[in-house]
């Protein structure tokens, strides 16, 4: 599998990240009834229930991108805001915010797939785990979505205390995803969305620190391809 090279930022200075592996965690939460409500609305799509929680998917990491247009084959697939664990080829960690896009009428066949199908962006400015570390807890995922209407309405928000520790996924990950040595990028899992799944053409998320006063924010656009068949 070929590496992928991210520009991205790090306390102002630039940081260039060669990323080995892409992991997307799911089923991430620790609040039982939140976690069915997740696995419920993608059931409504026709989606197979996990045969275990957390679940660990393996991607490409040539699917990783800090664009702001990206373009997916159909109209049915949406983002979730998702904290992001970069670990380096020299074991430095940093945590940055991404979005999981994923093609929902695909999920029903195959999740990896559906997932693989699609871009998946990451805000271009990252942290050192290390600085936030003492309060992994507090920090906040939101993520906005453009109305029929074009308005921004608010999508997903919660605190990561609702999910499994980032530190326990990371140590959850089973040996054959990562080998020594490499890096990669690990999506961390999402939240359920307010009012359900839905569509728009353009996605916002960010992960805030209430203590550090300070986020990390990014955004795109979603260009449907035509199809001629």
């Amino acid at each position: 599998m070929s590496a992928k090279t991210l520009s991205l930022m790090c306390d102002s200075k630039p940081l260039s990240v060669v990323i080995d592996r892409l992991i997307v965690a799911g089923w991430v939460g620790k609040d039982t009834v939140a976690l069915q409500k997740h696995i419920d609305e993608l059931a409504e799509l026709g989606v197979e229930p996990p045969g275990r929680t957390p679940t660990y998917m393996s991607l490409s990491p040539d699917i990783l991108t800090t664009a702001e247009e990206v373009s997916a084959i159909a109209a049915t697939s949406s983002g979730e805001v998702e904290a992001v664990l970069v670990r380096d080829r020299d074991g430095v960690l940093y945590l940055g915010v991404g979005s999981d896009h994923t093609d929902r009428d695909f999920e029903r066949y195959s999740i990896p797939a559906s997932k693989q199908m699609c871009p998946k962006p990451l805000a271009r400015e990252i942290w050192l785990f290390e600085d936030v570390e003492d309060h992994l807890g507090q920090l906040v995922l939101r993520s906005w979505m453009t109305d029929d209407q074009g308005h921004e309405v608010l999508y997903q928000e919660g605190d990561l205390n609702a999910n499994r520790e980032l530190k326990e996924l990371l140590q959850g990950m089973p040996n054959d995803c990562v080998s020594p040595g490499q890096s990669f990028c690990l999506y961390c899992g999402t939240f359920p969305a307010i009012g359900g799944l839905r569509y728009g053409r353009k996605f916002i998320f960010e992960i805030y620190d209430p203590i550090l006063k300070r986020s990390l924010k990014h955004h795109y656009e979603v260009e449907t391809l035509p199809q001629f068949l």
